[in-house]
């Protein structure tokens, strides 16, 4: 048993780690030709795969965002080389993806393999304003069992700015987790709706965390400077 849970550890470990270097900017592969890359995406290297994923980073041709797809929907695609996928997906905005990203996020499977799967599906429909099947699909996962869903929703919501999501992230402001309660500060914030501030002057003076006291506090004196309902 205890080499299970040190077997299940060290995959998240290693999950965590290569999935942080995945958000940091690609290179631009200038001439790349989508046959060729197409070509590279069948290499049984998922290193090789990644690399061809990466080529698509400023392609926004319907079929390169085809082959994304095709990517992020595989489900015995290794973990890297999908999350990429689905994290270029998001930053291209294409409205084809969102079913694909939801279908992700709410498959109870996905997070086996890595668990920061689904807060990488998170992250992404992040990028999808006004669509209010996003906005319910991560205010279900403010309310997820893994702690980097809960946050990636909370901060896709913020992103996102619908104020439909302001009464749940409230919820929040008493959460345990003080890294939870951050983001929820920051995600009010970034929506703007003055509901929140009587909850955001109340965690401001009597939070147990110090910082999140100071987070609530900068919060409110740059409330006037928000967005506003949507």
């Amino acid at each position: 048993m205890l080499y299970h849970y040190r077997k299940i550890i060290s995959r998240i470990s290693l999950c965590l780690f290569l999935a942080a270097v995945l958000i940091t900017p690609g290179k631009v592969f200038a001439g790349d030709d989508l046959d060729g890359i197409k070509a590279e995406l069948g290499k049984s290297n998922w290193k090789a795969r990644l690399s061809a994923v990466e080529k698509l980073e400023t392609r926004k041709e319907e079929r390169a965002l085809d082959m994304l797809r095709e990517v992020a929907g595989t489900r015995g695609e290794y973990w890297p080389v999908k999350i990429k996928a689905m994290l270029l997906l998001g930053e291209a905005q294409d409205p084809k993806s969102i079913e694909l990203l939801l279908s992700i996020f709410n498959d109870p499977f996905s997070n086996w393999e890595c668990p920061s799967i689904k807060s990488y599906a998170a992250t992404a429909l992040g990028n999808y304003k006004g669509n209010s099947k996003v906005v319910n699909t991560l205010i279900s996962g403010i309310n997820d069992r893994e702690l980097l869903t809960r946050e990636a929703s909370i901060r896709s919501l913020g992103r996102i700015g619908d104020s439909k999501a302001v009464p749940q992230l409230l919820g929040l402001l008493q959460d345990p987790s003080a890294a939870v309660r951050l983001s929820v500060i920051k995600a009010l914030e970034e929506i703007g709706d003055p509901q929140a501030i009587p909850h955001l002057q109340r965690v401001s003076q009597s939070d147990g965390d110090a910082v999140v006291k100071k987070e609530a506090l900068a919060a409110l004196s740059n409330f006037h400077g928000s967005r506003g309902n949507n």
